[in-house]
């Protein structure tokens, strides 16, 4: 004898009243098997019975609850494990696994994970962002509220330079690469002391200033030629009549020399809150850089690697430079939210 297994089968709610309306007319199940056919659905006759015996009994067509074994994961052990995961975030499934069992609840792993996951927390890889000192957050706060406005204006801080410095290191690799799954992931060479150069340049409404590419520690001297080379001429050339640079407070930007080189040159320096990159659109414009350097030149030789930092630079447009200044729009206010915290823009 032959037995044939028959998945039992979840019905549409379109369906299920169509079986009423048929029954309703003193139809038998197996005519309701036919006209249902005939409008393009399946259902078996036992099927429909079962289905008409189950509304008579509970006088509903939703889906009852299960009669299977009662989950392991109770209301006390799902409190447990959204408190100790609010509590401490890097608390890991091995660790919430020992703490449960020591209290009394024997879960397995993959129940301890499946529990975590239903209340909605995920496990990545850490999200860091500036440490802020509390006496430079009241300092952020103030700034953001002054010039919220300012942000907000499409023509907002027109005048201003943005600069910056930042390392670049000898990397022919992007941090994440695919491979197949049952397959090793491809080994990628990286050099244990990579080449690293250093770059200095500056943003505005009008487009790019101009770059420098260093080596070596940035002093105060080295730091008021670049001055004179890269972002003289661009001012004299866009913002002849008034201008903001915005710097960090590094000691090089603070010290004697550097003042009185940008005050016998008349640079005016616009101070902003220490601890504060988010508040620097030329930040995010350092990301893709060394995101092209990765993905797009793969250097494997200092040369390879100034020439691609300059290849990129050759990209940076207006349009560029005015959609990296435009994001201090969504980062003030979010500065204000937090009252002076990291904003991890």
């Amino acid at each position: 004898m032959t037995y044939i297994l028959v998945k039992s089968m979840v019905y549409s709610l379109y369906k299920k009243q169509r079986i009423l309306y048929f029954s309703s007319l003193g139809y038998k199940s197996s005519t309701i098997r036919k006209l249902l056919a005939k409008e393009g659905m399946t259902a078996s006759r036992w099927g429909i019975i079962k289905f008409l015996k189950r509304y008579r009994n509970t006088g509903t067509i939703a889906r009852t609850p299960g009669s299977g074994r009662p989950s392991k994961i109770t209301p006390e052990i799902k409190a447990f494990v959204d408190e100790q995961m609010i509590n401490d975030d890097e608390t890991t499934a091995y660790q919430l696994h020992t703490l449960l069992n020591s209290r009394g609840y024997p879960l397995s792993i993959s129940t301890v994970l499946r529990c975590r996951k239903a209340l909605g927390w995920t496990f990545r890889g850490s999200a860091y962002c500036q440490l802020i000192r509390d006496v430079n957050k009241v300092k952020r706060l103030e700034f953001a509220r002054e010039y919220l406005h300012e942000s907000q204006d499409p023509n907002g801080f027109f005048d201003v330079i943005w600069t910056d410095e930042t390392t670049v290191q000898l990397e022919c690799h992007r941090r994440f690469a695919c491979h197949r799954q049952g397959e090793r992931p491809r080994n990628k060479p990286r050099a244990k002391h990579p080449v690293k150069v250093h770059v200095w340049a500056g943003i505005s409404h009008k487009g790019r200033a101009g770059i420098c590419i260093f080596e070596g520690i940035m002093k105060a001297p080295l730091f008021t030629d670049i001055l004179e080379v890269s972002l003289l001429p661009f001012i004299n050339a866009s913002y002849p009549n008034s201008h903001r640079l915005m710097m960090d407070n590094d000691p090089k930007h603070s010290s004697r020399h550097a003042r009185e080189f940008m005050l016998g040159k008349d640079i005016f320096w616009w101070k902003t809150p220490p601890e504060s990159p988010d508040a620097n659109p030329i930040e995010n414009l350092w990301h893709e850089m060394k995101e092209y350097s990765r993905r797009e030149v793969k250097p494997r030789t200092k040369d390879e690697l100034v020439n691609g930092i300059l290849q990129f630079w050759d990209t940076v447009d207006v349009q560029k430079c005015q959609k990296y200044i435009r994001h201090l729009r969504k980062v003030l206010p979010r500065i204000i939210e937090l009252r002076g915290d990291a904003t991890g823009y």
